[in-house]
């Protein structure tokens, strides 16, 4: 099974940094330049001139939020997989909530796979089916950007935790014998996304997530080892 991440969402949540990034550098370069903007980013001054900047035009505290997320994920090194992602998130604050998600996986044998199968090695495969859990959400920053003279208004948060992952253990030629099982696996995620405030209730929103698990080295047999999957999702949601 492959444990790197695909570098197709590594390059994506680059970008996403990239995107942040950007939007902090021109602030501060403006500041720079006109000490007297009132969106001056002089973070102990007494006149609090940055406040400007948090006054939310759209808020998610104590109100429950819907989505669905469709994406790609890389689970392994042998299958092409896309993911359906189902969740609900309630905000305590505008700062910290907390989710619960359900997601479902589609695989196919990929390139490397089918160029095995001309041959007498099959691989072990742990294909993962879907996976359950909750997700504790940290909001530590909060944007407008001017799109196309559109402000557009969004949250970037990170998350951690926990859920229940089902997967179907496949044995390859080095366990020949061995039938295919189906498992249940405990799984540690942390994850990172951007929620795009489009309206008061309709949302738009980027999620990647990574998660850690542990099963056997070869899939039905030998010591138990980590492995991780990640999946990219975009999505839409409303706000109830």
């Amino acid at each position: 099974m492959k444990r790197h991440g695909n570098w197709v969402i590594k390059l994506l949540l680059v970008l996403m940094a990239a995107l942040w990034l950007s939007v902090v550098a021109a602030s501060w370069s403006e500041a720079a330049e006109d000490p007297d903007n009132e969106y001056n980013f002089s973070w102990l001054d007494p006149d609090k001139k940055v406040s400007v900047l948090q006054n939310r035009k759209y808020r998610k505290a104590n109100r429950p939020m819907i989505s669905l997320g469709f994406g790609f994920a890389n689970t392994n090194a042998y299958r092409k997989s896309y993911v359906i992602d189902p969740r609900i998130a309630y905000y305590f604050n505008e700062s910290w909530g907390i989710e619960m998600f359900y997601s479902m996986f589609s695989n196919k044998e990929n390139d490397t796979a089918k160029a095995l199968a001309s041959t007498s090695v099959r691989p072990d495969v742990i294909q993962v089916k879907s996976q359950v859990g909750a997700l504790l959400h940290w909001v530590p920053w909060y944007a407008k950007i001017n799109v196309f003279n559109t402000v557009l208004y969004f949250d970037w948060y990170f998350s951690g935790g926990i859920g229940t992952m089902q997967a179907d253990m496949i044995p390859g030629s080095a366990s020949a014998g061995l039938a295919e099982t189906s498992k249940s696996l405990t799984a540690y995620y942390l994850g990172t996304g951007q929620i795009f405030h489009v309206t008061e209730n309709f949302l738009v929103r980027l999620d990647f997530t990574n998660a850690w698990f542990k099963a056997p080295a070869r899939a039905v047999t030998g010591d138990e080892t980590f492995f991780n999957s990640t999946d990219f999702t975009i999505g839409a949601g409303f706000r109830l």
